[in-house]
């Protein structure tokens, strides 16, 4: 079992695009030792933008929390609120956009467990 009182109390790893990043739930004993699903964290500062990337054997949903933006799956541009859901399938390339000027908040779950070799750019 794992709680986690508030998502603003974990530590986050920030990317060189300024995106915040951290594993909720995931395959290290530290995350709860999940054996087929991840759940992560990110949050976009306003005007941030993700990494485009692909995963070959991961499907992920994400979930808005807080914020707009923009969803960009295999070129496909739609935007997205507070209450969008977005799937994304193996092999489809993603990335979000904050064209807020508000922070952008997002949950991501992933399956099976996320692994960082499985991350294409």
């Amino acid at each position: 079992m794992k709680i986690i009182e508030s998502v603003e109390d974990v530590n986050f790893k920030t990317f060189p695009g300024g995106d915040m990043f951290s594993v909720l739930v995931g395959r290290h004993d530290s995350t709860g030792a999940s054996e087929h699903h991840t759940v992560a964290i990110v949050k976009l500062p306003a005007g941030g933008k993700s990494d485009e990337h692909y995963h070959k054997e991961r499907e992920e949903s994400y979930f808005i929390l807080r914020g707009c933006g923009r969803a960009i799956i295999d070129g496909i541009e739609k935007s997205v609120k507070t209450g969008s859901l977005v799937y994304t399938k193996p092999n489809e390339k993603h990335a979000f956009v904050n064209d807020s000027e508000e922070e952008f908040v997002y949950l991501i779950i992933t399956a099976p467990c996320w692994i960082p070799e499985d991350s294409h750019y």
